[in-house]
């Protein structure tokens, strides 16, 4: 650093500043001379770009950049703007001294003496590789998701002429075998409807288009729909449901229908996971100004390895990887945004050891008055 630092103010060359610049890790600062040559090099450098300063310092800055980029004259090109300009900015691949690539924002800035001569650049570069791909990932899944709310209009529109037609079916008189084939159709339609209103949900709530209809309310009831929806399900497959509410109101602000549609997907995947026979508890409790409602099983678990992703939209369980179980894993996604929405959480807790199961915890803040 001594040559450049030997041409800059007294007050920026000084040790402090000096020992400031090359302690930085997180960005590589470096300086070149004006033909774009190397002559300093800090510990961000070195930890981006992999090279120490004994190995990169007196070459050109080029080294950095892609064959394509070289080839058309971008390195050159971006000094003749900065001097220019007096300051360049860009993003883009670079590379590192083993050859891998790495997405940089680059800000190239040309410095001058006290007289105004120009003496060389300073550059900072940052490795953006795991922002830029967030925000690629980012980008697909709004995409994914403009894709889901146009499939589930465009699937909706044949389905209700279908199911018309086939309550028309179910007014006349008709042979054995056509009712058996009404029965099917029925069943059919009724679990597509139901995976259509999820995928449209899913979309709406992601995409920012519902909006809440809150209001004081009392997570009893919340509970007491619920349930009711589900034990059809429950008793269908002969499975024992506790459920444990207190005496007293617990109070919430929130929307009374996604509340009910959020423990209706709990107690659902815990009545199809858990093997007939099985045993379900509901658990409503509140305390420390927190309200929290509890969905545990005995069912087959959830592995350790699959619990940080079971809130993705489309995860299941590789215990249901062969469709047995049906549906699109998107209920505990829906679960997930609702919670949320409400300025609330939901948890998965599980051993993974079948026959222990698995349990959901969803959390929302009492309302203010509530006592703790």
């Amino acid at each position: 650093m001594d040559a450049a630092a030997a041409a800059l103010p007294a007050t920026i060359a000084d040790a402090d500043f000096r020992l400031l610049v090359e302690s930085v890790r997180d960005y590589a600062i470096l300086l070149l001379d004006a033909r774009g040559h190397i002559t300093s090099w800090n510990l961000g450098a070195q930890l981006t770009k992999g090279y120490l300063a004994g190995e990169i310092i007196g070459r050109h800055f080029s080294v950095f950049y892609t064959p394509e980029d070289v080839d058309r004259g971008w390195p050159a090109q971006e000094l003749e703007m900065a001097l220019r300009d007096g300051r360049f900015e860009d993003e883009g691949w670079r590379l590192r001294k083993d050859g891998s690539r790495f997405w940089a924002s680059v800000v190239i800035t040309a410095l001058f003496d006290g007289q105004g001569r120009h003496y060389g650049f300073g550059k900072v570069t940052r490795d953006m590789t795991a922002h830029r791909r967030v925000s690629k990932l980012e980008s697909q899944e709004r995409h994914l998701h403009q894709f889901l709310a146009v499939l589930g209009h465009e699937l909706r529109n044949p389905l209700a002429p279908i199911a018309n037609a086939v309550q028309i079916m179910g007014m006349q008189e008709l042979s054995a075998p056509l009712r058996a084939t009404r029965d099917i159709l029925d069943r059919q339609v009724g679990h597509l409807s139901r995976l259509v209103d999820d995928l449209l949900d899913v979309g709406r709530i992601v995409s920012g288009k519902v909006h809440l209809r809150r209001e004081p309310l009392d997570l009893r009831e919340v509970v007491s729909d619920a349930v009711e929806t589900v034990t059809p399900a429950i008793q269908a497959r002969r499975h024992v449901l506790q459920v444990d509410v207190p005496d007293g109101p617990v109070r919430v602000d929130g929307d009374k229908v996604r509340l009910v549609q959020v423990l209706n997907n709990l107690l659902g995947n815990a009545a199809k996971f858990t093997p007939e026979g099985g045993r379900m508890k509901l658990l409503l409790n509140a305390r420390d100004g927190v309200a929290q409602l509890c969905v545990s099983d005995n069912g087959p678990g959830i592995p350790a390895a699959e619990q940080e992703h079971v809130f993705k939209l489309f995860t299941q369980s590789s215990s249901s990887s062969d469709r047995h179980y049906g549906g699109l894993g998107v209920g505990l996604s829906m679960v997930h945004q609702l919670a949320e929405l409400h300025g609330g959480s939901v948890s998965a807790f599980s051993t993974g050891e079948p026959g222990k199961g698995a349990e959901f915890v969803v959390e929302l803040p009492l309302l203010d008055d509530e006592p703790a």
